[in-house]
């Protein structure tokens, strides 16, 4: 996605009276209908002298913190909490995202032996590969192998059918 940034320093106004010194910076998405990508404008208390660099890169932070809370959801149970008080609360989200951090790091670790590995597969891995008591590694990327052709081969199939309607 490419967007267009500008920043300006402006005052806030608190209840019709003047407020704080802050940032206004407006985003707009290059191409693509208007309509769609309307204008969005933020502000910031980030002190004066702050390059806009710095803004737009801590802007987009926000599509890797949405997907990790995406496969978070999706995958690992973190919308699935059953507690009654914020310490249970905690604890579970704390658990799903080191859950989260585990998984992202190994498939990191694995590299090139699993490239584009995902976290469902990664799970999938993980239920297949803990029960047994000995654990074959070149198993477990022959699998890896095997997900992943028959994800792509599914991926083309599907591809293939809605361009020929």
């Amino acid at each position: 996605m490419e967007a267009e940034f500008a920043s300006i320093r402006a005052v806030a106004s608190r209840k019709r009276l003047p407020g704080p010194d802050v940032w206004l910076i407006l985003r707009r998405r290059i191409g693509g209908d208007p309509e769609e990508a309307p204008l969005r404008a933020f502000l910031s208390n980030a002190p004066e002298g702050m390059p806009l660099s710095t803004f737009i890169w801590v802007w987009s932070l926000r599509w890797t913190i949405e997907m990790a809370f995406e496969e978070c959801k999706g995958e690992l149970g973190m919308d699935e909490y059953e507690v009654r008080g914020w310490r249970g609360w905690h604890h579970h989200m704390t658990m799903t995202l080191l859950s989260h951090h585990f998984l992202v790091g190994l498939r990191l670790k694995l590299g090139d032996k699993a490239p584009a590995l995902t976290v469902p597969q990664t799970v999938e891995l993980l239920s297949v590969v803990l029960p047994r008591k000995e654990f074959d590694a070149e198993e477990a990327l022959r699998w890896i192998r095997y997900r992943q052709e028959h994800n792509y081969a599914a991926y083309r199939s599907h591809r293939k059918r809605r361009r020929g309607k």
